[in-house]
């Protein structure tokens, strides 16, 4: 149906199907929404909610012009921080029965070195504020740029430099604490 791709984040969804959209993009927001919630399960309630909330604003958003990749994170960011807000003890006690699950053995002893400073960086990660993680999972894992952030968050491009430098001290300092760097 489509041969144009959004990846410019330009594309209004005047130029799209609503499941070309979701096939572009679903990945990438169950990326980005699994690094702030820590849950899976719910990452994939809040993408589903997102491009439910995107269906119903469908003609809204086209007659906009509203660039799609970041209304998409956009809304992602805030509904996944709406479920923080509502669920934070059950987000607390999920992440104390996770951290104290036993870990699986493996033969391969770099693979299991590997899964544990994995696990230990984001046990780490989740010590930064909703914002912080935010915006390193969108600067470093989805690879956009300040500006991109930016419009995500609904902030200025100084305020996102400004709050990945900060997030940036805070991981190493924890991480360099914990002794995963010196």
């Amino acid at each position: 149906m489509m041969d144009q791709r959004a990846g410019d984040g330009g594309t209004s969804p005047n130029n799209l199907s609503l499941e070309g959209v979701v096939e572009q993009y679903q990945s990438g927001l169950l990326r980005y929404a699994s690094r702030i919630l820590n849950n899976e399960d719910a990452a994939q309630d809040v993408v589903q909610e997102t491009f439910i909330r995107l269906h119903g604003n469908w003609k809204r958003v086209a007659v906009r012009r509203v660039p799609i990749k970041g209304w998409l994170f956009r809304t992602v960011h805030n509904t996944a921080i709406d479920y923080i807000r509502k669920e934070s003890r059950r987000r607390l006690l999920h992440q104390k029965q996770s951290n104290q699950a036993p870990s699986y053995s493996t033969d391969n002893d770099d693979q299991r070195d590997r899964d544990e400073r994995h696990a230990l960086v984001l046990r780490h990660l989740h010590v930064l504020k909703p914002n912080e993680r935010a915006v390193l999972v969108l600067r470093l894992q989805e690879e956009m740029s300040y500006r991109e952030i930016a419009g995500v968050l609904k902030r200025s491009e100084g305020y996102v430099g400004t709050l990945i430098h900060t997030a940036t001290k805070k991981l190493t300092q924890s991480l360099r604490q914990a002794g995963v760097v010196s």
